[in-house]
């Protein structure tokens, strides 16, 4: 969460045809898990859209 705060355009753009898009994707976790946020800039704020772990099943 801290480096969504202070560097939210680091994660890469959620739809590939929009590589400038406010829609972000940021892997985390060893790449376990997955952040989806909306970065709202004239508002100074990031909206977390969705959160996914992928557990390790094997």
């Amino acid at each position: 969460m801290t480096l969504l705060a202070h560097e939210p355009w680091y994660g890469e753009p959620y739809h590939r045809a929009n590589p400038t898009g406010a829609l972000r994707q940021l892997v985390y976790g060893y790449g376990n898990g997955l952040i989806i946020y909306l970065i709202l800039e004239q508002q100074k704020r990031i909206v977390i859209e969705r959160v996914l772990w992928l557990e390790d099943l094997g």
